[in-house]
């Protein structure tokens, strides 16, 4: 009698972690899917070099990323994209590709919303694009239209209120301005969408690169978020030589809509000039 009661306690005790790991899982889930995706947060990195002139020091630069509209980013969504980005108070705008989900049919009253509200985003010295996979003539066409300048091989010098500009260039762009150029800037930013682009132009010592594509796997659980992002650069930020190498964790989703542990974020990066002391 004794050992059939030890017995049925074993079991009962079973099943009570059964269903406490089953409560687990359940919740993760519902979180993945309801939680994960939603909220606007900005993270700030602050960088601080000589390459910059006085003028611009306290430069602020906000790096936006996959939005992939139609995904887990409605109209409500990009609205608050949009206030949270100008809360930021940016000098320079940089989006980093994937504007419009691929398998999502947008209308013409989005478009003209997309261009509308993308438009209020405030930059003293410009906002700037490169393309991702998933964008076809729709997303340039709204980029183009709500004020942002396409950098595909259209490198951009950008000046304060001197004369020591700082350049942004993409992939292609790197391919031959630094053979054709003598007085190229001292801060070179590269943009682009998929990380791993950054090895056919790392020769060109860039003090920064900043891209999107694998929104830092959607899943942020060690081991786990390895194994979904296909890239050799698995971390949001790492040094690669000399370059500082950021990877925007993006704000909609890709193929499956859950974001865990990584809700959709900007990048604010404060570039400092360091000091001469």
């Amino acid at each position: 009698m004794a050992k059939e009661e030890k017995v049925e306690k074993k079991k009962k005790r079973k099943l009570r972690w059964q269903v406490k790991l089953f409560i687990i899982i359940l919740i993760i889930i519902i979180y993945a899917f309801i939680i994960g995706p939603k909220g606007i947060f900005v993270k700030e990195y602050k960088i601080t070099t000589s390459k910059i002139s006085t003028a611009m020091d306290g430069l602020k630069i906000l790096h936006i990323s996959d939005l992939h509209y139609g995904s887990t980013m409605n109209k409500n969504d990009i609205k608050k994209i949009v206030t949270k980005a100008n809360e930021t108070k940016p000098d320079i705008v940089v989006f980093s590709g994937d504007l419009i989900n691929e398998k999502y049919e947008i209308t013409e009253s989005e478009k003209e919303f997309l261009k509308k509200e993308l438009s209020k985003i405030n930059a003293e010295l410009g906002k700037y694009y490169v393309v991702g996979e998933e964008d076809f003539e729709d997303a340039t066409m709204v980029l183009n239209l709500s004020g942002f300048i396409n950098l595909d091989n259209n490198p951009q010098s950008v000046y304060g209120s001197d004369n020591k500009p700082i350049l942004l260039i993409d992939k292609n762009g790197s391919k031959t301005y630094f053979e054709n150029n003598d007085n190229v800037p001292s801060f070179k930013i590269l943009v682009i969408h998929n990380p791993d682009d950054f090895d056919e132009v790392k020769e060109h010592n860039f003090d920064m690169a900043l891209a999107g594509h694998t929104h830092n796997g959607q899943v942020n659980i060690i081991k786990i978020k390895d194994l979904i992002i296909k890239s050799k650069y698995n971390k949001s930020y790492q040094k690669v030589g000399n370059t500082k190498l950021f990877i925007n964790p993006g704000m909609g989703t890709s193929k499956i809509n859950i974001r865990l542990f990584n809700h959709p974020t900007m990048y604010l990066y404060r570039i400092n000039k360091a000091s001469t002391n």
